[in-house]
């Protein structure tokens, strides 16, 4: 069941077009030109657990359960009854038996215990979200393995998204980048930093690289 924070957070959020939770046949449209799976390609791996927050229709969420194959798990997690209904029904008739799907917001993924997570996919998440994003960063964050990767995109910025340069460099801050990074190209693959990282005043690299 969607809580209360979810059911707020659905009257808060952007119009569809803009959290890609519309009409299904329309998905196409917002992966015309994406480069998110070729990004994420050599970061998932067969038998890992990934996590496809804010999934939409779940187009990504079967592209993951494709790659980390039927020894692998694949959380897709998405505010929208609908959507998440027809993942659910998606995967029955495909036999899809690894994607576990859940009506609900990024900031609240209680139903994934800490550290458990290989990859997370939030492709075009924060940007979406009218409130809570902080939370469902810290929630990314601890959903996630020591040693696991995350992929975070904006598909729009300010005033069409939520999250404008400030933001996107403070979201960074709380990780190490791997690759990307660039507001101008908003997205990033990224990995947790380690505890000694997040103490204060201690400063670590990260590599930003366009592509």
């Amino acid at each position: 069941m969607v809580n209360a924070s979810a059911d707020a957070e659905i009257k808060r959020t952007a119009h569809w077009i803009l959290s890609r939770r519309g009409p299904a046949f329309l998905g196409f449209l917002f992966r015309l030109g994406d480069k998110s799976l070729r990004r994420i390609g050599a970061s998932v791996k067969r038998g890992q657990v990934a996590a496809d927050i804010g999934c939409g229709w779940g187009h990504y969420s079967f592209a993951l359960a494709d790659m980390v194959g039927p020894e692998g798990k694949v959380y897709a997690i998405d505010l929208a009854r609908k959507c998440i209904l027809a993942i659910k029904k998606k995967a029955e008739k495909l036999g899809c038996q690894i994607i576990e799907a859940h009506p609900s917001t990024a900031a609240d993924l209680s139903f994934i215990k800490d550290g458990t997570v290989d990859f997370v996919f939030a492709n075009g998440l924060l940007c979406s979200m009218a409130a809570d994003r902080s939370i469902a960063v810290a929630e990314i964050k601890r959903v996630l393995k020591p040693e696991g990767r995350a992929y975070l995109s904006l598909g729009a910025a300010p005033p069409w998204g939520y999250v404008d340069r400030a933001e996107w460099s403070q979201v960074l801050g709380g990780f190490r980048v791997d690759v990307g990074g660039v507001y101008e190209k908003r997205w990033a693959l990224v990995t947790p930093k380690c505890p000694e990282e997040e103490r204060p005043g201690t400063s670590t690299k990260s590599t930003t690289v366009s592509k």
